[in-house]
């Protein structure tokens, strides 16, 4: 560390605040904030004093604004945050019980081979499968989120996927497209003529990117907001629709049900990209096969209606018909009739026949208005609106997915994009966002040679089977919501009809356990053996976790060490038996995630030193790699197999995390030049370039799917459009017939009555209670990390609050700024009371992300969230519905959840 200098009075501080020693690239890697900016770093005396905005952005092309300026509040003090009283600067052990908060500083090398011997102790007593790693949703794409990810692999010990944990996989997506994750660039929302912010609020969530919709509407596009609140967003919008919360999908089929019964929609892309031309059969309810028509025929292939030949033929996209061009057919649309099958006539109708009928019976605008509270003029001007535009786009994001039903508001969603053709175009669609792969990273994190034949030959298998890396990258990851539930005995809440799920003729436990006997999702250990060690990284389970206080009072008193690798202290921290100090993200190099809004490779890099003794995570599990080596050699320990019944030798482990010597601990910096120099995506980037302007715009987009639900061919000149070889190229869709499936015929789908979109009524999670306690991201921190940071707090009340309408408060006689408890079955929590206007009555509102230690009494919202389960999200043997990592399985939610108010 350079000499401490001499400041005699704050007089000098203030008078050379404008002098500094050198300005660095920075950004802030591990945050999972989508939106990429880069940052210059004043450095003075080795600390980072401030930051500021830098703009090394142009535009895709001249026609287009270009993405300057980007940043908001939370970067701007992130300097703060790196030197706060939440700070971790040294390896902790817990001397007290369990979250006292009473602490011990030790060495590191006490502190890794406390864990390295606990972990050998897991590998001799239960095996690997009694390890895990709680991986939290803040990655990287560097060598910081490669190390543990490469660590646990080599162990051959399970990880969290975390995706569907916090609540935000877009299930519905993944129903119908294929992917959860359809994602283009926010510059090409400027491209739209009419915009839909579902569930969206981009002036507090996407402050860097929301200038391209304010753009687009001073350019004559039109703007809806659909949410319950007049949010930040909703206050700028030509029109405003707020639904009751979460009968969104009441308001999407009304207007789905206006668009063809006034014929708005566009039936020659309804006949060629989506399974509506497809015969079902009405005996049965299922579509009809190859296998019906014709013994040994495949059960994958599927029909349709030939208008030009008045007969039945193979459905383009199905069985061995890849492309979806109908050549020399015409698909019927709506038709019904009889047709033979192994000498049986059976009545048949298409998809759309089927959706007209379901939509005109349940859905028109009168009906939904019941439902929803939204006028039916006004769901017909929607509608039509939405229809007639040049460009209409929904930007749905993932605020939607925390309701128990967001599968079905998303299928109606898209319903209407893809009526009306939108998918493939500039500007239109529906979209939520997505995450590109640097090929070096998943080199980094899955192989365990990297030498250059065994890149090639990784190369190789990847390009004539990218499903089988897929299926490869997840052997080593459990679902994390469903871990949860089985391991943290959630499911005795989620599970209950009273709190959840109360249409299903099963009780969704069942289901649950079908689900696992048939081994749809892995569970590891198997139920009824809790892990013996778990290290928590980037995330706060304790906080994020829904019914959070169930999961650490039945989970934690059966792990013998928890172990965290934090920057800071948060909830789950508390709860930890050490800590260990990670660097901040001024004080290692690393690159940001890469999410599809801004199609930019961002640097991190190494401002100054690490604060006490914090490491880069790199070198913490490369240290730790090489402990367990030590000390797996020194008790003889012999290989065993993983849980992917891989042989592994724990002794070893640290020559195999580095390479056999390649990239030491202290080689995060050639660990990330080895990312640079093995991914398309930052081909012929170097670190230099990167040092040099702090972001790169995308060489490439790499391989599509997993996060990357993009599917068309990138152009630096071009904004990220996706899903364009699907519409320009016809190949088919990545779904089991080939087209987007607004159809499920899966027995279970069929038996909860959700074969077609339809609308569910909301839960009552929590108890019969009058009030739905609803929330959005916050507008003051990212998640958790910026919660207790002063300048923030100072802009806002300074702790927790819910946001109450004018009428509920008026009934209950509370005051602006009251102490109020909150609660409903599962128990209550106390917090400050915000009168707000734009609240909708019957539902309070609390902005996300309070550590549970800021309430009074130390429990939060979450405490009392049930988060009930899905019985059709637990599918898991039908084409596009298998369990993969960040691909399928039910949500965490907490949107539908009960409550009553009341001062304290």
């Amino acid at each position: 560390l350079p000499p401490v200098a001499e400041y005699r009075t704050w007089e000098d501080l203030y008078r050379s605040k404008w002098t500094w020693d050198r300005v660095a690239r920075g950004t802030h890697t591990m945050t999972n904030c989508v939106s990429g900016c880069a940052w210059g770093l004043y450095v003075k005396d080795g600390m980072v004093w401030r930051e500021e905005q830098t703009s090394p952005y142009t535009a895709s092309n001249a026609s287009l604004p270009d993405f300057n300026p980007r940043g908001c509040q939370k970067g701007a003090c992130a300097s703060t945050l790196m030197y706060s009283p939440s700070r971790v600067r040294y390896p902790l052990r817990r001397v007290g019980e369990r979250g006292a908060g009473r602490w011990e500083r030790i060495s590191w090398d006490e502190a890794l081979g406390t864990v390295a011997t606990a972990i050998v102790d897991a590998l001799e007593q239960e095996g690997p499968s009694s390890i895990l790693c709680e991986m939290g949703p803040n990655l990287g794409a560097g060598p910081n989120t490669a190390a543990p990810m490469r660590f646990f692999r080599l162990l051959g010990a399970p990880s969290t996927d975390p995706m569907a944990q916090i609540g935000d996989l877009s299930v519905g997506a993944t129903i119908t497209l294929g992917n959860g994750h359809p994602c283009g660039s926010s510059d090409d929302w400027w491209r739209s003529s009419y915009l839909v912010l579902w569930a969206f609020n981009p002036s507090a969530t996407r402050i860097p990117d929301a200038h391209f919709l304010w753009e687009a509407r001073y350019r004559g596009a039109e703007v809806v907001a659909i949410c319950p609140d007049l949010n930040n967003s909703a206050v700028h919008a030509d029109l405003w629709l707020n639904p009751r919360p979460g009968t969104d999908a009441a308001l999407a089929l009304a207007a789905a049900q206006v668009i063809i019964e006034e014929k708005l929609y566009d039936a020659a892309f309804v006949a060629e990209q989506t399974d509506l031309p497809l015969l079902v059969r009405d005996d049965t309810h299922r579509f009809v096969r190859e296998s019906d028509l014709q013994r040994g025929g495949s059960e994958n292939a599927f029909v349709v209606w030939d208008d030009k030949r008045g007969a039945l033929a193979p459905a383009p996209g199905s069985g061995k018909l890849e492309s979806l061009a109908a050549t020399g057919l015409s698909p019927a649309l709506d038709f019904s009739g009889t047709v033979s099958m192994q000498g049986k006539i059976v009545p048949v109708r298409t998809v759309f026949a089927l959706l007209r009928e379901h939509l005109d019976k349940s859905y028109r605008p009168e009906q939904a208005a019941e439902i929803t509270g939204v006028a039916a003029e006004t769901v017909r001007r929607f509608a039509r609106g939405f229809a007639k535009a040049r460009a209409a786009l929904i930007l749905s994001s993932w605020g939607q997915c925390k309701f128990l039903h967001a599968d079905l508001i998303q299928r109606a969603q898209i319903l209407l994009a893809s009526l009306t053709g939108g998918f493939g175009r500039p500007g239109a669609g529906w979209r939520a966002g997505g995450f590109f792969a640097p090929e070096g990273f998943a080199l980094l994190t899955i192989q365990e040679r990297l030498g250059l034949v065994d890149l090639a030959g990784f190369a190789a298998k990847n390009y004539l089977d990218p499903a089988e890396t897929e299926r490869f990258f997840s052997r080593y990851f459990v679902p994390g919501n469903l871990w949860h539930q089985v391991h943290g005995d959630l499911i005795a809440v989620a599970g209950d009809a009273r709190h959840g799920e109360s249409t299903s003729p099963r009780p969704v436990k069942e289901y649950l356990r079908e689900a696992l006997q048939k081994k749809w999702f892995p569970m590891i250990p198997e139920p009824g053996r809790a892990p013996q060690v778990i290290v928590s990284i980037f995330g706060n389970v304790l906080r994020h976790s829904r019914n959070n206080v169930r999961l650490r009072d039945t989970l934690w008193p059966k792990v013998k060490l928890h172990v965290d690798v934090n920057f800071r202290m948060n909830e789950t921290g508390r709860f930890a038996d050490l800590v260990l100090p990670a660097a901040y993200w001024y004080e290692k190099i690393d690159l940001k995630y890469l999410a599809s809004f801004i199609p930019y490779v961002h640097l991190g890099d190494r401002a100054g030193a690490p604060l006490g003794e914090a490491k880069p995570e790199w070198e913490i599990f490369a240290l730790l790699a090489d402990a367990v080596g030590r000390e797996a050699r020194r008790r003889a320990l012999k290989p065993y197999q993983d849980i992917a019944d891989v042989e592994r030798d724990a002794g070893g482990l640290g020559e195999a995390f580095s390479d056999r010597g390649r990239f030491g601990p202290g080689d995060e910096e050639k660990a990330l030049q080895f990312i640079l120099e093995y991914s398309s995506i930052t081909k012929n980037v170097t670190l230099d370039d990167l040092r040099d302007t702090g972001a790169v715009r995308f060489r490439s987009t790499g391989q599509p799917g997993g996060t990357a639900g993009y599917y068309s061919d990138y152009a630096e000149t071009e904004p990220l459009v996706p899903h364009q070889w699907f519409v320009e190229k016809k190949q088919r869709w990545p779904t089991l017939t080939g087209r987007q499936q607004f159809y499920v015929d899966h027995p279970w789908f069929l038996e909860c009555g959700e074969a077609l979109p339809t609308h569910k009524p909301p839960p009552r999670a929590g108890g019969d209670y009058p009030l739905v306690l609803s929330g959005g991201h916050t507008r003051w921190s990212i998640h958790s990390t910026w919660r207790d940071q002063g300048p923030l707090l100072r802009l806002q009340r300074g702790e927790p609050v819910v946001y109450v309408s004018e009428r509920d408060a008026a009934e209950r006689q509370i005051n602006d700024h009251d102490l109020v408890r909150v609660r409903n079955d599962l128990g209550d929590f106390v917090l400050r009371a915000k009168v707000a206007r734009y609240v909708r009555p019957g539902m309070v509102l609390i902005y996300h992300a309070w550590e549970p230690y800021q309430f009074r009494g130390g429990q939060s919202d979450h405490a009392i969230t049930p988060s009930p389960l899905k019985a059709t999200a637990l599918v898991g043997d039908y084409g596009q519905l298998h369990w993969a990592y960040a691909h399928w399985e039910p949500n965490q939610v907490d949107r539908d959840t009960r409550v009553e108010v009341e001062r304290v």
